[in-house]
This record gives C-alpha cells, structure tokens and sequence, in this order.
C-alpha cells in the first residue's frame, strides 16, 4: 500500500521547538496544499514538564516512545547538547527513522558519523536550522552551489553577539550593558557563554567547512576568540578610523591546506558585513562558477529556526513518499591540512595602555620592526604624563606569530600597565 501521509514526533519544546510545533500546526493545512503530503505531529516530549504541558494532547512519556514508534517516520531533535541528542539520533537512526535537528554542536562534532549510520539504514538527515536560521545556507551549499569549487567562506553567524556589538556602537553602552538588553529581549540565553565566547559560531563555521570542503575538523583545533573582552573605547576608536567591529566566522582553502578562525575582526565601515546589524546573520561565499555571493537574514530567535526546521521536514517527507532512496553522499571526504593558526597573515589593531612620556612609542616601535611588523598608522589621544594612556596602532599585514611573539615582549615594559588589546583587521575578505 502506498503511504498517503508522515508523521513526525518532536524532542524539546525549548524556543526553537516550540515555535516550530505551533507554526507548523497553523501552517499545516497550508504545506498540504502545495505538496500533497499530510504531514501529522504525533509525538512530543521534553523533560521540562510545564513546556509539555503546552501540548497536552501530543505528549510523550519518554524519548524512547518517539525513537522507537513504528509509526514515526521523522524524529526532529531540537534538544541541544550533545550527549542526549547523539543517543536520541543513533536511536532513531536504528530504528530506520529519518531526522531533522537544528542541533550545531552535535553535527559539527559526530556529522561523519551520523551521515554514515543515515546511507547505511537508508534515511535522511535534515540539519539546516544548525547554521545562520532562517537562512537557506546549507541547502545552496549542498544543491544550488554543488558545481562550484567553493574557495572561501566568512560568516557573521550569531545574532546574540551582533546584537551586542550593534547595541555597543549606536548606544556607546558597556558590554556587560547590551548583554542585559539581549537577554531582556530574548536573543540571549540566561546562560550566553556559547554565543559570546565564540564558540557557537565556530559549530557554524565547522559545518559550513565541512559541507564546502569535505573535511570536518575537530573545534578544539581551530581558535576561537569571542567578544566579552571588547570595550566601548576600541567600539570608538574602530568607529573613528572608520572601522566596525564583527565577530566573523572564517574559512578559506588554498590547495590542500584551509584556513579556519573565529574572532572579533575590524572591517570597513563601507564593508558589506559592517551593514549587517542586530540579531541578523550573513554569510559570504565565494566560489568558481558563481563568484561572489551573499545570504542575509534572522540568525537568532525560534521563528527563524524553526522555518528552516519545517523546511527540511517536508523536504524529507517529499522524499519518503517518493519510496525510492535518494543516497545523500553530498560531502566527498578529502584530506586536508589546517592552516596553524601562528601561520595566518593580516592586518592588526593595537591598543596599548602606556605611561605618557618620551621614548615610550620608540621602545614600542622597535619591538614591532625587530618582528616584521609594519606600522600603518598611530593615535594618541590623551596627554597625562602621571597616568596611563591609550595608544592605538595600526599595522600593515603581518604573521600572527611574529605579532604575539612582539606583543608578549611589550607588555613586559614598565611603561606598559595593562595587556594590550589586539583585534585583527580585514580589508581583503570580499
């Protein structure tokens, strides 16, 4: 007999999953006009019995009741972390149960792994509400870009921490500040550390690499910086210059080697991704065939992810129907080399806090030439001979190796009384 409709059972009713259980039964009877596909929510759980509550007539007494019901066709995971959803994926993956997650860290760790298990039971895997939310990136990376040698993608992919740095620079508030405001807002968990410790855009960044690339590093070997160092006087100082600064995600591939990092990163205020303000993402692609491309949206918030949650439901529940498997062997796994990170070469932004008196650019200067780094320009604001001040440089492109050697160097001066602040500068990224 050949199957009419699919059904679906739902783990985590967090934001995500609860905006994308609410949308899709308003939105239901309207997918089943353009498709013909009657797709059921049959099951929900969540360990959080008051979000449950929500949903009384579907719920779940256990994830084993989803992963396990030879009713479901489509397990969709929107839990988060690692542990669990792993088990809760393999399980339904066993159990010949395609899936659909939003989940990066867990992709972005056991993606090979996962998408193995999926070719060999013969089901699929949906994961584009894991980078930038409402934006179709992974979809282009994998369909409407699959003729192009990919060579470089950079990425503002996390609305919580652009929010912040938006709110810095139009409101000239504290860090600490436009985190309270985030948070009051709801584009900022009540435990932000993933986002502002940058370690959820480099999730994204794997991932994006992964797809473009074929090899799926391990985070623990790329550095990630994040934004609670960043302060209203280096907001200013960048704005003067004519500089905003952007947390960026980074990957580029030159032959066999790729290059992948996550930072706070000073562009042009004339840049396109300097444009790009509040909770919204923006990816940048370049490829062979189509040049340069950009994808703006929502990065941030449940709406937007689950958009791209329903998106890959029914795009596998089109498939399901269809009886016949379509193989997914869309990343072709190739070796490649990490770039060091010490390797990497671009321009720099310095604030140095020295005592203001004679001979104290000139000790700082030597440093810099002794290690191939080239001044490009300087700015001294203050005059306090009793006090510190800030120094703020410039520099032409240079070695990250030769960079961190110098600035360990000048901060042992007795001139120097806090640790410099370095922010890298990019002028060359489109």
């Amino acid at each position: 007999m050949d199957k009419k409709n699919i059904n679906i059972g739902v783990i985590g009713c967090g934001r995500v999953g609860s905006s994308f259980i609410k949308n899709f039964i308003y939105k239901r009877n309207i997918i089943k006009e353009k498709t013909g596909i009657e797709i059921n929510i049959s099951k929900v759980f969540d360990k959080d019995k008051e979000k449950l509550s929500k949903f009384e007539k579907l719920i779940a007494k256990s994830p084993e009741e989803i992963v396990l019901n030879e009713n479901i066709d489509i397990v969709v995971e929107l839990i988060g972390g690692i542990d669990d959803a792993y088990e809760f994926i393999s399980k339904a993956i066993e159990n010949k149960k395609s899936v659909v997650t939003a989940n990066k860290a867990l992709i972005s760790k056991y993606g090979e792994e996962i998408f193995k298990k999926a070719r060999e039971k013969k089901v699929y895997i949906g994961f584009e509400a894991s980078v930038a939310g409402a934006i179709p990136i992974i979809k282009s990376l994998r369909e409407s870009f699959i003729g192009n040698k990919i060579t470089k993608i950079v990425g503002i992919l996390n609305g919580t921490t652009n929010y912040i740095l938006s709110e810095m620079y139009y409101k000239e508030i504290s860090f600490e500040k436009a985190l309270i405001e985030a948070k009051r807002l709801g584009y900022a968990e009540a435990n932000p550390e993933l986002d502002i410790s940058g370690y959820d855009t480099a999730h994204k960044i794997l991932i994006l690499s992964y797809i473009s690339f074929g090899h799926l590093f391990s985070i623990d070997k790329i550095t990630v910086e994040g934004i609670n160092n960043i302060e209203p006087i280096d907001i200013n100082f960048a704005n003067q210059l004519g500089y905003r600064i952007k947390l960026l995600g980074i990957s580029r591939k030159e032959d066999n080697h790729i290059e992948i990092r996550v930072h706070p990163t000073l562009l042009p205020k004339s840049h396109i991704l300097s444009l790009v303000e509040g909770v919204n993402n923006a990816v940048y692609v370049e490829g062979d065939l189509i040049g340069k491309s950009l994808f703006y949206g929502e990065g941030a918030g449940g709406d937007a992810a689950g958009s791209s949650v329903i998106s890959d439901v029914v795009e596998i529940s089109r498939k399901i129907i269809s009886k016949n498997f379509i193989e997914e062997n869309f990343i072709p796994k190739r070796v490649l080399n990490l770039k060091p990170f010490e390797e990497i070469e671009t321009k720099y932004y310095f604030r140095f806090t020295a005592i203001d008196k004679p001979g104290v650019l000139a000790k700082i200067s030597k440093i810099l030439g002794d290690n191939n780094i080239s001044i490009l320009s300087v700015i001294q604001k203050q005059d306090n001979p009793k006090k510190a001040v800030p120094i703020i440089m410039l520099t032409h492109k240079a070695k990250e190796k030769n960079v961190i050697k110098a600035i360990n160097l000048i901060n042992k001066l007795d001139v120097i009384k806090n640790p410099t602040v370095i922010i890298r500068l990019e002028q060359e990224l489109m």
